[in-house]
This record gives C-alpha cells, sequence and structure tokens, in this order.
C-alpha cells in the first residue's frame, strides 16, 4: 500500500506556506515517521530542498500528480507532536511562516553541514559482519546509497 506525506517544505513564502503532499518510497515506509527532515523536489524544476513531516496519510487526491521523497535526513524525529502543535500555534500567533518555525526549535548543530556516520555501539551485534566488515563505523551517505540504512535501523 502506498503511503503519502505531508511536507512543510524550506521556501518561506506566503504561497508555500502549506503542507504538500509526497509520496513515500517503498524502501522508506517502515522508516519513515513525522517530524523527520527529508529532501524532496520541488517547483518546476525539482530542485532538492530539506522539509519537515508533518503527517502520513494511507490516501491522497491526485496520486498520480505527486513527487516521491528523496531521502531522509534523520534517523529518527527531529521535532514531536508537542513542537508541532506549537509551531502551528507559533504560525498563528506570530503571523511567521510555519517553516521558520519549525527551523527555530532545532539546535544550531542540526543546521550545520556535517558528514553523518553510523557507528556500531556492540562489536558483538549480529549486523557487524554483514554492515561493518572494516570496522565500527559507516559513512551515512554510501549506506544510503547501497540500501543499509532500513535494516540497521529495524536491527537497532
Amino acid at each position: 500500500m502506498t503511503l503519502f506525506a505531508e511536507v512543510i517544505v524550506d521556501v518561506p513564502t506566503m504561497q508555500t506556506d502549506q503542507p504538500f503532499t509526497y509520496i513515500v518510497p517503498e524502501s522508506l515506509t517502515d522508516v519513515i515517521e513525522v517530524g523527520m527532515r527529508v529532501e524532496v523536489p520541488f517547483g518546476g524544476g525539482n530542485r532538492h530542498i530539506q522539509g519537515f513531516v508533518t503527517d502520513l496519510k494511507q490516501t491522497s487526491k491526485y496520486p498520480e500528480k505527486l513527487k516521491y521523497i528523496i531521502r531522509l535526513l534523520d534517523l529518527s524525529p527531529v521535532l514531536n507532536q508537542e513542537l508541532l502543535a506549537l509551531a502551528d500555534y507559533m504560525k498563528e500567533t506570530t503571523y511567521a511562516f510555519k517553516i521558520t518555525c519549525l527551523q527555530t526549535m532545532l539546535p544550531s548543530v542540526m543546521k550545520a553541514e556535517y558528514q553523518k556516520k553510523i557507528v556500531l555501539k556492540d562489536p558483538k551485534h549480529p549486523v557487524k559482519d554483514e554492515y561493518f566488515p572494516q570496522g565500527d563505523e559507516m559513512d551515512w551517505q554510501e549506506a544510503e546509497k547501497n540500501g543499509d540504512i532500513k535494516p540497521i535501523k529495524k536491527a537497532s
């Protein structure tokens, strides 16, 4: 069954201050959660931008016109339901864009450019031989490219 995500995109304008619906790729349906950051194609040129998942749905009015989420930017949600509700309240009371409200809730370290790595905490874990043959850490982008994120998350 297809899963759809409502995403607030990182384009702070009046026309984009609303959730946009994206198709969740089958490879991400078991791991995507509300509150995660995602990379999505946006606009006619399909420019890659960041967004926040604000809702997950089983149906959509126009599934044939939707684009797919490119990738997850987090292993777990960076915003919980209370923070998402607070962003809605802030948007209404301060007349700010929702994306601006959501971004103010993130620690500055999450806004910086950095290289992510997956580190194996238990060297005797069953995934060691299959996913960490060279040591106890793996480059995030390499793991993502190889399709290793989902099985590693399920194993934890």
